[in-house]
């Protein structure tokens, strides 16, 4: 018994440390750049060598990539989960799928980014450009999703499958009107932590579709544009102190809006499992 205390109290000292180390690093990097944060700063292109203006381009950049991914990922994970779950058990194909999801889920990001630049930018001609980036962001982004839809599936109870079949349902039916609707908020969840992560990623989408800096909107899908982690970097490593106020604006702002995310995120599945 005592021991069992001990050991408690152990886990619950590492869980206070976990937590203030997660918060130090939220408070400092929000706090440090929190300050900068005008109107200005959110609606102007930058000027003077990225030292005035905004982050108007980055954000609107940012939003457009991740939009692109998500259509080009959620139908593909969507149904690789399902196929994993009703479709591919107990068969190779299923097998050597899973195996690769799993391998892919922790390949690095710029390993992404260097198969992306192969394939996407140079062998399909798509050049440096926001199609490149965002296909390269949905490959990286279908791991997350269609191993979440598959887990999302096989949580349901087997009963639920059991009584549709008893009274005559087909399996899309099955699949489609009782399933999908039973787990609807854990693949939410699933696909709001994929654009969560994929939203902070610089390399991938620095090998194929940024630009370090853009007076202007690109007009159609096959040109460069800027993204907050690709303009926090390039403002860390190429320009000088003038500009460090401009990275730490754009990194609190981007640590903002993955907070928001995850915390969606994390409403969700909260709301699903008190159920």
């Amino acid at each position: 018994m005592k021991k069992d205390i001990i050991i408690s109290y152990i886990f619950r000292i590492i869980s206070y440390i976990s937590v203030f180390i997660i918060l130090l690093i939220f408070g400092t990097v929000i706090l440090s750049g929190i300050k900068y944060f005008t109107l200005s700063f959110f609606t102007e292109y930058p000027k003077q060598g990225m030292t005035e203006g905004g982050i108007w381009p980055a954000i609107l950049g940012s939003f457009i990539m991740i939009g692109l991914t998500l259509i080009f990922s959620i139908p593909i994970g969507v149904l690789t989960g399902i196929f994993l779950s009703e479709y591919g058990k107990n068969t190779k194909l299923g097998r050597i799928l899973d195996i690769a999801i799993t391998s892919l889920s922790g390949v690095p990001s710029i390993v992404y980014g260097l198969f992306g630049l192969a394939l996407f930018s140079i062998t399909l001609g798509f050049r440096t450009s926001i199609l490149s980036g965002s296909l390269t962001l949905s490959v990286m982004t279908l791991p997350i999703i269609s191993s979440s839809v598959r887990e999302a599936l096989f949580s349901v109870p087997n009963t639920l499958r059991e009584s549709a079949y008893a009274l005559g349902a087909k399996k899309t039916e099955v699949i489609f009107k009782i399933l999908i609707p039973a787990s609807k908020s854990r693949i939410i969840t699933a696909i709001l932590i994929g654009i969560g992560r994929v939203i902070g990623e610089t390399a991938p989408v620095l090998l194929t579709g940024a630009v370090f800096y853009s007076s202007y909107f690109p007009n159609n899908l096959l040109q460069p544009t800027m993204t907050l982690p690709t303009h926090i970097y390039f403002l860390t490593m190429a320009y000088g102190e003038d500009a460090q106020w401009m990275a730490q604006g754009s990194s609190a702002f981007l640590m903002l809006l993955i907070l928001v995310i995850y915390s969606i995120a994390f409403s969700i599945r909260r709301k699903s499992n008190a159920k």
